[in-house]
């Protein structure tokens, strides 16, 4: 029988998960900010319409969006980048109102590693979040607002920074003179990998909780960043401080690997061997 899923954020990730899901047999419904991106989703088999969150009042009709859904996943980014006043928290808490209306019995919600604070070192699942940053702090609300509802069965994805062959920070870092973290270590994952964690989150109600996504394999900033830009041809951005063994944040998920989930795709661009130090599991 085929499942009703909703995917709040149809973007980067949300798009791709959604044709997935779709080719499962799955009916599948999207929703986009912008209007011109509702023939491209429909095209595509989702049934789509365009719903902006906002800290008071959400844009389009969400009451037939989330009607009947089994599993909801909420993919959309907190904004504070824009704007730094966004009340990310707010957004979340209006959500809550109409998923407890809809009675949406599955709730899937990509969170962030930012919820861990720099100076937490090796984090997993069972370590209290200690944000450092704005957007940490709105997000570990953000998260606790939704499992709060405890009528239903809420996963929480903390990935980490999120990559592909489309989309790599080593562009924007390109040539550039950054004073210091050199040496602080990298928490990244490929989109594919995460695609296959969604799925498998989708397809297994029954375990409620938080998961973090990150490839187990850490290197420096300096060690990634120079590799994957002599990948692509590019100046490698230059740091200032000395260089010296990996530091810093360490993101792992025992949780992800209880439910049976191993990472199949590298965070090295292919073509490149895999940098030898600061594997998870080694010291």
């Amino acid at each position: 029988m085929s499942n009703r899923i909703g995917i709040l954020g149809c973007g980067w990730l949300g798009t791709p998960l959604a044709e997935s899901l779709r080719a499962k047999g799955n009916i599948v419904r999207g929703s986009t900010t912008r209007e011109e991106k509702v023939n491209q989703l429909s095209q595509k088999g989702i049934e789509a319409g365009v719903l902006r969150l906002g800290e008071r009042e959400i844009e389009g009709n969400p009451e037939p969006f989330l009607k009947g859904l089994d599993c909801l996943v909420v993919n959309i980014p907190p904004g504070l980048r824009k704007d730094s006043r966004a009340d990310f928290t707010a957004r979340i808490r209006l959500l809550e109102t109409y998923l407890q209306q809809a009675a949406i019995p599955h709730l899937v919600f990509v969170s962030s590693t930012s919820v861990y604070g720099a100076s937490q070192e090796r984090v997993t699942e069972a370590d209290p979040p200690m944000p450092d940053s704005q957007t940490g702090r709105q997000m570990l609300e953000a998260e606790k607002v939704l499992l709060g509802n405890t009528a239903r069965t809420t996963q929480i994805l903390r990935p980490g920074g999120l990559i592909g062959s489309d989309r790599h920070p080593v562009f924007t870092l390109s040539g550039k003179h950054i004073p210091s973290g050199g040496n602080e270590r990298v928490n990244l994952v490929r989109r594919q990998d995460l695609l296959q964690i969604l799925s498998l989150l989708i397809a297994n109600p029954s375990f409620p909780g938080i998961f973090n996504a990150v490839f187990p394999e850490h290197p420096s900033k300096r060690a990634y960043y120079t590799r994957e830009a002599i990948h692509f041809g590019i100046s490698p951005p230059v740091y200032g401080d000395s260089p010296a063994p990996p530091k810093g944040k360490k993101v792992s998920g025992p949780a992800l690997k209880a439910l049976g989930y191993s990472f199949a795709h590298s965070i090295w661009t292919p073509d490149l061997p895999s940098h030898p130090g600061d594997i998870e599991g080694e010291d």
